[in-house]
């Protein structure tokens, strides 16, 4: 499958579950809630503090499914900025998702089986879901500031780290 294939299927997901959502902003736990009442499953979110997660040098976040709790759990690395963990866990959930039941809900994952593929689509989802195109355009164009500080701006109201902000704008043809 082509990269603008999977970029193109992803960010439709991405939006359309915010969009289902209904909230004004993205929310970690309205998205969590989302996926666990419409798919059946629980998630369960800890920082990578424990169970050895930390000694994995490399690796910002893990997904998988825990059998003893019944649910997925979702990891991130402590010492990441709050707007890296918020991109890791939704990128997290976005591996769940391709592990669920979507059809039901019309969504496809445009047959995303490679792991480099099911990265792209995890990134793409998680900037289409915390960073939806509409709202980031308009918020993009409402802000007067130079380059650095709209996208300092563009940070703070999205829960979003700098290098998220500057690849989002740069995807949607706005740098």
């Amino acid at each position: 499958m082509k990269n603008s294939e999977i970029n193109r299927e992803a960010e439709k997901i991405g939006s359309t579950i915010f969009k289902a959502i209904g909230s004004r902003t993205p929310s970690l736990l309205e998205l969590i809630k989302w996926m666990e009442d419409n798919f059946g499953i629980r998630i369960k979110v800890g920082s990578g503090t424990s169970d050895g997660f930390h000694q994995v040098s490399g690796l910002s976040g893990l997904e998988y499914f825990d059998p003893s709790l019944g649910a997925y759990r979702v990891w991130f690395r402590q010492s990441d900025s709050s707007g890296r963990q918020n991109f890791t866990i939704v990128h997290e959930i976005g591996h769940i998702f391709l592990n669920s039941p979507r059809e039901k809900f019309g969504f496809h994952d445009g047959n995303v089986y490679d792991r480099q593929d099911q990265e792209r689509f995890c990134n793409r989802f998680a900037a289409a879901f915390l960073m939806p195109k509409d709202l980031f355009i308009e918020k993009w164009h409402a802000l007067e500031d130079d380059l650095t500080f709209k996208k300092l701006r563009m940070v703070s109201f999205f829960k979003v780290s700098g290098e998220a902000v500057h690849y989002r704008a740069k995807e949607l043809g706005l740098i």
